[in-house]
């Protein structure tokens, strides 16, 4: 049929940053910017692309696997004790729930999510015909139907740092083994956790034939430019089917990133203690200045701060004004639609004194708005 001037209904419906609106507000601010909006960190990684001894540079320039490159599938299927044929390299965690969602859901299916959840799953559901199903993890069994097709968790939670316990996680496994379904496990935030270890959902006996989790190198050490990620999953048939969706969507990964991944990998443990000290402390020193209240993150990177004191279950007025203040946070309402009056902060993003700082405009503004 006939299509222009018409987009798709996949470009349609996937949503715009959820920072646009936020950003014509910062735009009013004369001074320095504190960006406490995005999952990143201050601190430099264990392993840098100029650090590479580049040996081999013709490795380089020709295609790659697109399984991904040899020597890291292979230090990657060893560390999570899984076959090679288990391990599939993307780029980024999110190019990898991208190619789970398509492999496990067809237009139409619904896909659970966990609220509050990571925003970009909802549009790589959308952007897919696949039909996004917000629920509380309370509710998580009425809310799956006939057209169900997956259930999407994250352990640690983005954005509240909440973390599934071993019943919990039996819980999602239990329900998706009784409605036959499948289970994406977001774990990236997995060696960022501060009171309790990470458990993950491919250790669950009932979830293990039907779970894939995803990581990241953004996440676990310091290297979000070079866009690294990986999924992992007893399911080698789940697997497989998502290296030819990598292959027909960027064919491989690039070589240089993935070596700069394997070295972060070999070079990490130090790194990892020495993050996960400063970002516990940089948690708490949030905590403590804040005066909106958040509940204690048990991992992650993020305070879920609650502003609906403030402004009852749509705080984008606060936000702008914190934004006029020079300080970006990023709105919970992209987070689930029950999640207006929230916002996320990040406090691994900037170093200590900027924190401070930030933290500081934010309650000047609330001070100034309650009076």
């Amino acid at each position: 049929m006939a299509r222009f001037p018409s987009l798709s209904a996949a470009g349609t419906a996937v949503p715009a940053s959820i920072f646009a609106r936020l950003r014509e507000h910062l735009a009013r601010f004369p001074g320095d910017v504190i960006p406490l909006q995005i999952g990143d960190t201050h601190l430099h990684p264990p392993a840098r692309l100029d650090d590479i001894a580049w040996t081999e540079p013709h490795d380089l320039y020709a295609y790659g696997a697109p399984a991904g490159w040899a020597p890291l599938v292979d230090a990657l299927a060893e560390a999570r004790g899984l076959p090679r044929e288990g391990v599939q390299i993307a780029i980024g965690a999110t190019h990898a729930l991208a190619c789970a969602v398509q492999a496990l859901c067809d237009p139409g299916d619904e896909l659970v999510l966990v609220t509050p959840h990571w925003p970009l799953i909802r549009g790589i559901a959308l952007a897919h015909g696949v039909v996004p199903v917000e629920t509380p993890l309370a509710a998580l069994a009425t809310a799956i139907t006939a057209r169900t097709a997956a259930i999407y968790v994250a352990t640690p939670n983005n954005p509240d740092g909440a973390m599934l316990d071993a019943t919990q996680l039996a819980q999602v496994a239990r329900i998706a083994a009784e409605h036959d379904l499948w289970i994406l496990s977001d774990e990236v935030y997995e060696h960022y956790t501060y009171d309790a270890p990470h458990a993950s959902m491919l250790a669950v006996p009932d979830a293990a034939p039907r779970a894939l989790a995803v990581y990241s190198f953004a996440k676990s050490y310091a290297q979000a430019g070079l866009r690294v990620g990986y999924a992992a999953s007893h399911a080698s048939r789940l697997v497989d089917a998502m290296r030819r969706l990598v292959n027909h969507s960027v064919y491989n990964v690039p070589v240089a990133t993935q070596r700069a991944a394997l070295a972060a990998l070999r070079a990490g443990p130090p790194f990892l203690a020495s993050a996960r000290a400063r970002y516990r402390a940089a948690r708490d020193r949030a905590l403590a200045a804040l005066v909106a209240p958040a509940a204690k993150p048990p991992g992650g990177a993020y305070l879920w701060v609650d502003f609906r004191g403030y402004c009852g279950d749509d705080c984008m007025a606060v936000l702008e004004r914190i934004a006029e203040a020079g300080v970006l946070l990023a709105p919970g309402s992209a987070f689930g639609d029950a999640c207006g009056g929230f916002a996320r902060l990040c406090f691994t993003g900037v170093p200590e004194d900027r924190l401070d700082e930030g933290i500081a405009r934010i309650n000047r503004v609330l001070a100034a708005w309650r009076t």
